[in-house]
């Protein structure tokens, strides 16, 4: 029996079937890691649209003329449409087809690049322009844990998923560097299409690697509601805690937070409700994927947070160029391209709870070396560290998600992993930014205390770990 048949026949698709895959792959005694190679060429793609912008903001500060409290939203407002989407792109991939969805994900945030080059003089539009990118990212990584969990062997699902994490470092890596190295040799609107060949060369690898969808799960209707509630409370948090840098803690901004977490709060009753919910309630009967969903959110705030202010912090305090604060910003994803070939020998040789806690220490005590740091040498090296301990994280959590849920929810547990991610990552720039502008980031101290700020989450990951391995 050769590889792709053990999975079973394609499932019969509503609509549009998904194109089969030539023979010659199909028949290739290594084609389930040809499926990782498009998987990981959308994680590459992902990341590297996030880490371009990351180190642009100081340039979009100056081009846009607008403070840095709403230049942020270029890089928030695609994390919300994420937060609202990125179930329901899940959901419907159960339903319509995996590589079906995996593969429009790709037209859709190319449509979104282009416009967004052309309009990018218009705040308002751009906007909307990074807004439809964020959907085909979307419908991108909603799906990218699923295929690689449906397209290799049990055995070796470790290691194509700590591959995927590299992947997803690399992006990270080339995004700030290229960035930097481009920002000041041609016009600055076009770095919103600096991943556009790596999204043309994913979407071909993907109509050709990706196996077709073998298990569906019944149609069902479409959860707008669930999606409403989820975009609000992104809205209301994020949208807080970036007014609260404009105009501090005053009345509109507990009005947007409180928002914020009532959604947050009416999530739960409100899937239990639905008749195909986007966010399954059950999923979370599993301690193992509580605690792995909050690890993962903690985790990404500090992330995050440190990419935002990483390049502010490098430039104003050590006097380094854009190119410079680049590749510092370079030094996490770094790490976690490091430690992803051996995230599966460590998980096998430690226990789960172990890794974890190991993890989150390092970050947090990383994070305090960041803080007080001279030079911009240990700055580097303790980043490294930082992305070395994610990695580890991360291939660790995912791992417990996807090896406890049922083979129809694969989708959709995808979408909540990749969920928790843009959640964090988007709170971790809400906050980062919040702290730097109150602060005022043109000063040196100020964006060490907001550096430090994010020791918090690191801590509260910490003691979250150490919690998940005492459980009964």
């Amino acid at each position: 029996m050769s590889y792709p048949e053990y999975l079973g026949e394609p499932a019969e698709l509503p609509g549009r079937a998904e194109r089969a895959r030539p023979r010659s792959i199909r028949e290739y005694r290594h084609a389930e890691w040809l499926a990782v190679t498009a998987v990981c060429l959308g994680a590459v793609m992902s990341q590297i649209d996030n880490g371009v912008i990351t180190v642009a903001y100081p340039t979009l500060v100056e081009k846009l003329h607008r403070p840095l409290s709403e230049v942020v939203w270029i890089g928030l407002a695609p994390f919300v449409v994420m937060v609202a989407t990125l179930l329901l792109f899940g959901r419907r991939a159960d339903t319509l087809g995996r590589k079906r969805v995996y593969v429009d994900g790709f037209i859709i945030f190319l449509v979104g690049a282009v416009a967004a080059t052309l309009s990018a003089h218009h705040f308002v539009i751009l906007l909307i322009a990074r807004s439809v990118s964020a959907l085909g990212i979307a419908m991108v990584q909603a799906n990218s844990v699923a295929l690689i969990t449906a397209s290799v062997k049990e055995h070796q699902r470790t290691t194509a998923l700590g591959i995927q994490a590299a992947s997803q470092a690399i992006g990270l890596a080339i995004g700030p560097f290229v960035g930097g190295l481009l920002i000041g040799h041609i016009p600055w609107r076009f770095i919103f299409l600096i991943s556009a060949p790596i999204a043309f060369a994913a979407l071909v690898a993907s109509v050709l690697f990706l196996p077709r969808t073998r298990v569906v799960a019944p149609k069902a209707p479409l959860d707008v509601l669930g999606s409403i509630v989820l975009a609000t409370a992104a809205a209301g948090i994020l949208g807080g805690m970036t007014l609260a840098a404009k105009i501090g803690w005053d009345g509109p901004t507990l009005g947007f937070i409180a928002i914020g977490i009532s959604a947050t709060m009416a999530l739960f009753p409100v899937e239990r409700r639905a008749k195909a919910p986007i966010f399954l309630p059950r999923l979370f009967r599993m301690i193992e994927v509580r605690f792995s969903i909050a690890l993962l959110v903690l985790t990404y705030i500090s992330f995050f947070g440190l990419l935002v202010t990483v390049p502010f912090f490098v430039k104003k305090d050590f006097g380094a160029s854009i190119v410079h604060a680049s590749e510092a910003t370079m030094a996490i994803p770094i790490g976690l391209a490091l430690m992803a070939p051996l995230s599966g020998r460590i998980r096998r040789r430690l226990s789960s709870g172990l890794v974890q806690q190991i993890s989150m220490a390092t970050i947090a005590l990383s994070l305090v070396g960041i803080s007080v740091a001279p030079n911009g040498k240990i700055v580097a090296g303790l980043l490294v560290l930082i992305g070395l301990a994610i990695g580890a994280a991360n291939t660790t959590n995912n791992s417990l998600v996807m090896e406890g849920v049922h083979l129809e929810d694969r989708g959709l547990a995808s979408g909540t992993l990749n969920l928790a991610r843009a959640a964090g990552s988007a709170i971790g720039m809400a906050l980062a930014t919040s702290a730097m502008v109150i602060l005022d980031h043109n000063h040196a101290t100020s964006n060490r205390i907001a550096i430090a700020t994010l020791i918090v989450p690191a801590v509260i990951a910490f003691l979250v770990a150490i919690r998940s391995a005492r459980r009964p």
